[in-house]
């Protein structure tokens, strides 16, 4: 029938029919049917499945049936290994459970299990325990008997602590008990020598700061985050209690009685960022000078961001401020994003501006929500003696519940300035992370780094840092990364230690990196040149006591981690594109992407973020020319097709149209996606919805996510009006339309989400321009979720980033070796990953596949006996069609998945 027929009139039989009755339903479905019969029962069910025996494998589903008790019959599975029982109503286990004596894995999420079934007990060869959401108030003794278990997922439960037996569990290597009401650990979670993953957060009792505990779970499978350090987050915990005696407060200080003296422990940090954000000339940096000097001074926009600090006090304590004072132009809206932080106060300021103080207000409170977190935001209603003007207060604050107040105010006689500074007081005073305990040693080393740029010394290299930590106390290395992860937060010292471009350098001084790139943005010559840079200009822009030419690369390359610019591949220049600053006029001609004739796709946005489809445009421009840019659309081309990709900010929507062979376009429009919904999940809570244009009619478009509902459903034909007309939808064909093959199995095969193999790329930092566009040709299989690919790191000369590079290694099913002169040249990527990657290749740990990039002599080479890719080991850079050879590298890399599918099997 296609993607839809058109009705004229609702046919005679079915006069009166909801549409609940009658969507999806064909024809047949309405004559008189005989009565069903009695409803069967979840249990009855469950017996059912059981008595045929019902697997993939080794698994056995019982999922979403609403079964109360399990039948005493589960026994009877004495092969399966993996038992998912989630989201149902069960309270307790079947002693015969005990019988699964092959059971390595249980699935029990979303019931009702208040405490961990006895039944378990006696399964000592279990690996893997899932009971999140459930409503887990303990944790018995016994767990500590199941010797074997790797795995201990609980989140989302009542825990208050967890059992000190966890530490004979010697072969965990992941614990996760998010969002549980924890107040103390057990020190015995210290003697858990395998231990690779442990997440707390939620648990706000412990205090364990979010720069300690790291990403959460979720981050970390979604996102390819790295874990923080277990030993870390522990070490920290420990550290600021007393192990041998109760600890007392004495001046603010947690000090204990060991050792025949007082020892400090810890102490409140007593600091917190205050972030001002806004439009240019509504009148921040006034603001800024009223409220900490009582000062009116009118003074120019600011280009950047300005930082100083305000000392409080509340009460007998004292309290410091960091106040980041934020440009308003709008080609700074794109960096400000990557400096606004969570657990900080924001102060939005507005001001009358013919009636556009409404759509700014949401514009910034959603950047707030979405880069700040729950973090709380004052509304100043500025500059009110030259234009009085008001907001929908109720309606925002129900929209955003983090608004805390509104304030009117006016710089030049002091108006309301007074109640503002209150109303900060009281909303510094209850910030939650404001009294956060600080290792002793810790508060001296952030005093003596203040101290430093407070004297001019804007940088420190990360190995000087360290020898800092030595001398002031704070000697474990792991201790000192977490502490340089909170001092970022801050705004303290800012550093990148887990990107090896940017991981040997800490900012002291954060304006000198916002006034460094934001002096370069704002260059005029810049501008004229529609954003192209040269790194030999930077030496012009820059002044060179302050930025020597030693940080230069530092700042671009601390640019392209932010994703505002990307540099020309092998240009002897070393040119950089800033496509913020690229021109407005669109570069192609619409009638080669006549959207009746294209594949298309929409998004549909709340707000369309600055430097949206400039961020996208760095991401993609492997795959598109200079000629095919222009400030809010890019024409990129793969495999024989191209795409006109366009955003519309006053629509609030980006386009999508691919045209060129049929049987290409949905691969372009698989790497078009991937690489938007990369962006969308780095913007939290963005309201974003995927749109699918009816074929032939592209101004009619269906929900891509209520399609999804409908599949999910088992509803084969939806009817939707567009204008007069009538259509009924054939949900199938338009998902199979925009979605690549078998994108979609995964939602509904458990065993195709647990198929998902992780990939490890080793190459040279020389071969980057290579490594990204063998990215570009993998995202497929990322979407298809054959691969999770760890790529976002350059390998180089050692570094703090050893260890994480170790774990991905190790974590990897199959490594590919990008193979060129330089890769040969490396010592860490030759003598090291490659030795490792062969090592537990010949143990039958991973598959490790040779990819050839550039020309070089390799026949004597370790590697040499391995299959590598492209066929016959011609090099990528040779062949004459560049595409042609990353397919076949695709194409190779698709085989190795499918064959080491087979071997888990």
């Amino acid at each position: 029938m296609g993607f839809f027929s058109k009705k004229k009139q609702p046919e005679p039989e079915r006069a009166g029919k909801t549409p609940d009755e009658s969507a999806g339903k064909s024809e047949r479905d309405f004559p008189p049917k005989p009565e069903p019969p009695l409803e069967e029962t979840p249990e009855a069910r469950a017996e059912e499945r059981i008595a045929t025996h019902r697997r993939i494998d080794s698994l056995f589903f019982l999922t979403d049936l609403g079964l109360s008790t399990l039948p005493e019959s589960i026994g009877q599975l004495t092969e399966v290994r993996e038992l998912w029982i989630s989201r149902n109503k069960l309270s307790s286990m079947p002693k015969a459970i005990g019988q699964l004596r092959q059971l390595k894995k249980i699935m029990a999420f979303s019931n009702g299990f208040e405490a961990l079934p006895e039944a378990l007990r006696p399964l000592t060869q279990l690996d893997a325990i899932y009971m999140g959401d459930c409503r887990l108030a303990t944790l018995p003794d016994w767990l500590g008997e199941l010797r074997s278990l790797k795995s201990l997922v609980v989140t989302g439960n009542h825990l208050t602590t967890l059992p000190a037996s966890i530490g004979e569990l010697q072969q965990l290597e992941e614990i996760n008990a998010e969002d549980n009401q924890l107040a103390s650990l057990p020190e015995s979670l210290q003697r858990l020598p395998k231990l690779k993953e442990l997440y707390l957060h939620g648990n706000d009792q412990l205090g364990i700061p979010p720069e300690v505990l790291g990403p959460t779970m979720l981050q970390v499978r979604q996102d390819n985050a790295t874990p923080a350090d277990p030993e870390a987050i522990l070490d920290y915990y420990f550290r600021i209690r007393a192990p041998e005696s109760e600890l007392t407060e004495m001046v603010g200080v947690s000090v204990a009685f060991v050792g025949g003296e007082y020892r400090a422990f810890a102490q409140p940090l007593n600091e917190a960022k205050l972030i001002l954000i806004g439009r240019g000339e509504v009148g921040k940096t006034c603001l800024v000078n009223r409220l900490v000097r009582n000062q009116f001074v009118d003074t120019s926009k600011t280009q950047g961001i300005r930082i100083e600090q305000w000392p409080l006090k509340l009460g007998k304590e004292k309290v410091k401020l960091h106040v980041w004072d934020f440009g308003g132009q709008e080609i700074m809206h794109a960096t400000h994003q990557f400096f606004l932080t969570q657990r900080s106060l924001y102060l939005l300021v507005l001001a009358g501006r013919a009636g556009g103080e409404d759509a700014d207000a949401e514009y910034w409170l959603q950047l707030v929500a979405s880069f700040g977190g729950d973090s709380p935001v004052i509304v100043v209603l500025n500059k009110m003696a030259e234009q009085s003007f008001d907001l929908d207060r109720r309606g925002l604050q129900a929209k955003y519940p983090s608004i805390r107040g509104f304030v009117r105010t006016e710089c030049a006689d002091g108006m309301g300035i007074e109640e503002l500074r209150k109303v900060i007081h009281e909303e510094t005073d209850a910030l939650k992370d404001l009294r956060v305990p600080f290792p002793a040693s810790w508060v001296e080393i952030k005093d003596r780094l203040s101290g430093m740029a407070e004297r001019g010394e804007n940088t420190i290299s990360f190995e000087r840092y360290g020898t800092l930590c030595d001398e002031l106390g704070e000697k474990d290395k792991k201790a000192q990364e977490a502490l340089a992860g909170y001092l970022h937060a801050l705004g303290i010292a800012l550093n990148y230690k887990d990107d090896p471009r940017l991981n040997e350098t800490s900012v002291l001084s954060p304006h000198w990196v916002t006034n460094g790139i934001y002096s370069l943005l704002n260059w005029p010559a810049l501008d004229e040149r529609a954003g192209e840079l040269c790194f030999g200009d930077l030496a012009t822009v820059l002044d060179a006591e302050a930025y020597p030419r030693d940080k230069h690369l530092f700042l671009l390359d601390l640019m392209r981690k932010f994703e505002v610019c990307f540099e020309y591949p092998d240009d002897p220049q070393r040119r950089y594109l800033v496509p913020q600053l690229l021109g407005k006029e669109q570069a192609v001609e619409m009638e080669e992407f006549d959207a009746r004739k294209c594949l298309n796709f929409q998004y549909h946005y709340n707000i369309v973020p600055e430097g949206l489809l400039p961020r996208f445009i760095v991401r993609t421009h492997p795959l598109s020319e200079a000629g095919g840019r222009w400030r809010t659309g890019v024409v990129l081309a793969f495999e024989g097709n191209r795409a006109l990709v366009r955003a519309d900010a006053q629509a609030r929507k980006v386009f999508i149209s691919v045209n060129g062979p049929r049987e290409g376009r949905r691969r372009l429009l698989a790497v078009i996606r991937s690489d938007f919904e990369r962006i969308h999940a780095d913007i939290r809570k963005l309201q974003v919805d995927e749109m699918v244009p009816v074929p032939g009619e592209p101004d009619w478009v269906v929900s891509y996510g209520e399609l999804r509902v409908f599949e999910r459903k088992g509803i084969e034909k939806v009817p939707r009006v567009f204008g007069p007309e009538m259509i009924e939808m054939d949900v199938a064909a338009l998902l199979n339309g925009v979605d690549i093959e078998g994108s979609r199995r995964r939602e509904f095969d458990p065993a195709e989400r647990m198929g998902t193999m992780a990939v490890f790329i080793s190459y040279s930092h020389k071969d980057e321009t290579l490594r990204a566009e063998l990215q570009t040709h993998l995202k497929l299989l990322q979407r298809e979720g054959a691969i999770s690919v760890w790529t976002e790191r350059k390998v180089g000369a050692g570094g703090e980033w050893k260890g994480e590079i170790d774990r991905n290694l190790e974590a990897a099913e199959i490594v590919l070796l990008l193979i060129s002169a330089d890769f040969i040249a490396s010592d860490y990527c030759f003598d090291l990953e490659m030795q490792r990657a062969l090592a537990r290749h010949d143990a039958k740990e991973a598959l490790v596949v040779p990819i050839f990039i550039r020309a070089v002599d390799w026949k004597s080479a370790p590697f040499a006996k391995l299959q590598g890719l492209p066929k016959e080991g011609k090099p990528v850079t040779l062949w004459a069609d560049r595409d042609s050879a990353w397919a076949d590298v695709a194409a190779g890399i698709r085989r190795a998945v499918e064959e080491r599918r087979a071997e888990r099997r």
